[in-house]
């Protein structure tokens, strides 16, 4: 029945194209392009094939025809590949097929107007990274919180996004995006890629409270990127004894960030005492650990330490009932977090990934370029 209905639908379509207006029908009547794309693609080569008969169909015609179903195609082809999760070997079909499209156009933004504006988007410049030569994982959106896949980090990809984003005259799109930056800032922070977002914003975005919001976060969050010098609050070890991170200038300091009621940061923490023990050797980098267990609970703090065999490492915490100073500084909304410093005092980041997971790199390019 289904292609029963297809044939018929492009039977429609060519009697729209080829027809003079002899028949007595309106020979301008709008191409229905909406009603072929009205069906389920098991496929990506099925919707592949949909778009080129419909491209061949209209061959010749208005541009907002061929915007109109490219738009469609895209859509589809979003939904197919988060559909299947991007497993599906055959996605790799779908951005062939990609132009770039102006998010303001009119045509596009009143497609979007009848579907999902940032999801739409996304599912566009998804595909237009991968037509780059972009893996599935380094296309997908890394901006916005999902439980669908694992978290990561903004990448190129998430910045051109979000610039080209906040250039387009859409303030749909740009209220829809606004809504999604508070998790990028708690969960990678900010860094120069994402601060040079801020002046397309700033000049494009409507006032409003949460514009105000943004532009306010970008600001306090600049004193933790790359290359900023690194706050020092006061910590305390397990006897009692002052410490703060300056007295580690002349060392790459590693910090891991957990807490005793985190049951991913102690898991990850053999990974962390095992990097440790590698570079043992090297006196120019030191690592410790940073709990944000409250002073009540140090028993705890403590226990744990002597449980999981942590004492040849410098352990410290805050002391405090509250939010420490520590973690304002370091804008701490999650565990574990992991910091590197430079010989300097100053941030490499502080938002690294954990051991296993790309620290390791961070450690041996810091190392190499304090030589």
């Amino acid at each position: 029945m289904q292609r029963v209905t297809t044939a018929i639908q492009i039977l429609v379509l060519l009697m729209h194209i080829s027809c003079t207006g002899a028949c007595g029908c309106n020979p301008t009547t709008p191409i229905p392009i909406d009603s072929l794309w009205q069906k389920e693609f098991g496929t990506a080569q099925d919707i592949v094939t949909n778009f080129t008969a419909i491209e061949k169909q209209i061959e010749g015609m208005p541009e907002e025809l061929h915007t109109e179903n490219l738009c469609h195609y895209i859509w589809q082809s979003g939904e197919y590949m988060f559909r299947c999760r991007g497993k599906n070997e055959d996605i790799a079909l779908l951005p062939q097929n990609i132009k770039e499209i102006r998010l303001d156009n009119g045509t596009v933004a009143s497609f979007m107007t009848g579907h999902n504006c940032e999801r739409f988007t996304d599912h566009y410049f998804t595909l237009l990274a991968m037509k780059r030569g972009d893996s599935f994982e380094e296309s997908r959106d890394g901006i916005t919180m999902t439980v669908f896949y694992p978290l990561r980090s903004m990448n190129r990809n998430d910045y051109a996004k979000m610039k080209e984003v906040f250039s387009c005259k859409n303030d749909a799109l740009h209220t829809a995006y606004m809504k999604k930056l508070k998790f990028p800032f708690g969960n990678s922070g900010c860094n120069e890629e994402f601060y040079a977002v801020r002046p397309y914003i700033e000049k494009n975005v409507k006032e409003s409270k949460l514009k105000n919001e943004i532009i306010a976060l970008f600001d306090l969050y600049r004193n933790t990127m790359p290359g900023e010098e690194a706050p020092t609050p006061v910590l305390i070890d397990t006897d009692g004894k002052k410490h703060t991170f300056a007295e580690f200038k002349g060392k790459v300091l590693v910090i891991d960030v957990w807490a005793t009621w985190c049951s991913s940061c102690l898991k990850k923490m053999p990974e962390f005492k095992e990097l440790r023990n590698r570079y043992s050797g090297n006196p120019d980098i030191e690592f410790i650990t940073v709990s944000i267990d409250r002073k009540e609970v140090k028993e705890n703090w403590l226990a744990a330490i002597k449980k999981r065999e942590m004492e040849e490492m410098l352990n410290l915490y805050p002391d405090c009932s509250v939010e420490s100073q520590f973690e304002s500084d370091y804008h701490i909304s999650g565990v574990p977090r992991y910091i590197v410093l430079d010989k300097e005092g100053k941030i490499v980041s502080a938002y690294a990934p954990p051991p296993g997971g790309g620290l390791e790199e961070i450690i041996e390019n810091t190392i190499k370029k304090e030589k």
